[in-house]
């Protein structure tokens, strides 16, 4: 018996050790910050076309124009690649007025199903200038 104690104290141990590095580790992923750190993650503006390429679930940001209403929460979003449908619960919008000659920027995740074609599920819509567009990086 004393060995299965000793077992199950240090299994017991590992797992609490684990759990500890997760909540630290989504502790310390995001939120507010005093101040500027070299390591917080950014994301870095891509493509229609490599938002249709990338995987299910993928975080994307787009810049582009919002062309036109498809009904319900779906929008047909441009860039000089392509186009991609946006589906943008109301509450995204937080009182902003978009027009199809707006430049926009877009976050969110790629949403890919067998059955329907490559959607971005918004989760954070904003105007930008024209002018921040060009300071973006392709990848």
């Amino acid at each position: 018996m004393p060995k299965f104690k000793t077992g199950l104290i240090l299994l017991t141990s590992v797992f609490a050790l684990c759990l500890g590095d997760v909540a630290f580790s989504k502790k310390h992923s995001g939120g507010f910050r005093e101040s500027r750190d070299s390591q917080v993650e950014t994301f870095d503006i891509i493509t229609v076309e490599q938002a249709k390429n990338s995987k299910d679930d993928t975080f994307v940001v787009l810049q582009g124009y919002i062309d036109k209403s498809l009904g319900g929460e779906k929008y047909l979003f441009r860039d000089t690649t392509g186009t991609i449908k946006l589906e943008i619960d109301d509450d995204k919008f937080r009182g902003l007025v978009v027009y199809p000659d707006d430049f926009v920027q877009v976050s969110g995740e790629v949403d890919k199903n067998w059955w329907s074609e490559t959607k971005v599920d918004v989760k954070d819509i904003s105007k930008k200038s024209v002018e921040s567009s060009s300071k973006t990086s392709k990848k």
